[in-house]
């Protein structure tokens, strides 16, 4: 569980996301339009999409299926992978809830990590923990997507894997799995704060129990996404849009002491995780 922002925080973001004004609408319709025209410029016609049960490959997904629905679109097939590997029931479960929006294709790799994960370890005589075998799991997701626009391209449809991220995550936090689900050849909701990626969502039909439940990566038991950053995705919205505006910045300065100081609290973790992550935003790192 973490910390609730403060009540002075929670009224200052309020006003930020006003200013913002932002419409799910107008963006869902001008998103659709240019994935439209980067298809028929660049010969695409399939989309590829790892489901995971989340908010964000749902978002991604249902903005795939609106783009090919539209009248003259080049796009002439989407495609969602579920890849359960000893994932939690009730997430994957998520997923197939998707199928209104696309045809969806199951390639459970369960037993292929079973038998890789200790592999690798016994190699290097080191037991994975926790954390190593979560990112091996996203690892492990990236090739199977890849190879499926082969299979579809192989098959006169050239497709593209497309990525799932959204700003706060991938854009400031590079909060993604550098050769797992970081990679991708195109993505859709990059420039979304996680709080307009339930907005578009809601906008566009996702079921509640995907909209309701807390996001995860499904990397193992019980993990969920902001207990591992260690704050919300709104107070990550809130600080990055404040470090654009100095003029909503200047209110922290009429706010309460513990309002400052929790913001600057949480700050100072939000940047040592841009820090820490900085290597992922060009790579591979040229020295």
């Amino acid at each position: 569980m973490v910390e609730e922002m403060h009540s002075e925080l929670q009224g200052l973001l309020v006003d930020v996301r006003k200013k913002r004004a932002f419409s799910p609408s107008k963006w869902v319709n001008k998103k659709v339009d240019a994935l439209n025209q980067y298809a028929k410029a660049s010969g695409i016609a399939g989309c590829v999409v790892n489901l995971s049960g989340g908010i964000d490959s749902a978002v991604t997904f249902a903005l795939l299926s609106r783009a090919k629905a539209t009248e003259n679109s080049p796009i002439t097939r989407v495609l969602g992978i579920a890849q359960p590997i000893s994932s939690t029931t009730s997430i994957q479960n998520r997923a197939y809830e998707l199928s209104s929006y696309g045809e969806i294709v199951t390639v459970d790799q369960t037993e292929i990590f079973g038998l890789l994960a200790p592999l690798v370890e016994d190699a290097c005589g080191i037991r994975g923990k926790e954390f190593a075998r979560g990112n091996l799991k996203s690892y492990m997701r990236t090739p199977v997507a890849f190879y499926v626009t082969q299979l579809l391209s192989q098959e006169g449809i050239p497709s593209v894997v497309v990525g799932t991220g959204n700003y706060d995550e991938d854009g400031f936090l590079y909060y993604f799995s550098k050769a797992g689900d970081g990679v991708s050849d195109i993505q859709l909701i990059h420039d979304l704060h996680k709080s307009e990626v339930f907005a578009v969502g809601r906008y566009l039909g996702i079921p509640e129990s995907i909209l309701n439940a807390p996001p995860s990566a499904d990397l193992w038991e019980g993990q969920t996404d902001e207990a591992e950053i260690g704050t919300s995705y709104d107070f990550v919205e809130l600080y990055v849009s404040l470090e654009r505006d100095e003029a909503l910045k200047q209110r922290l300065t009429t706010m309460s002491h513990e309002a400052q100081l929790q913001y600057e609290k949480v700050g100072k973790l939000l940047c040592s995780i841009h820090a820490r992550n900085g290597h992922k935003k060009v790579f591979p790192l040229n020295i």
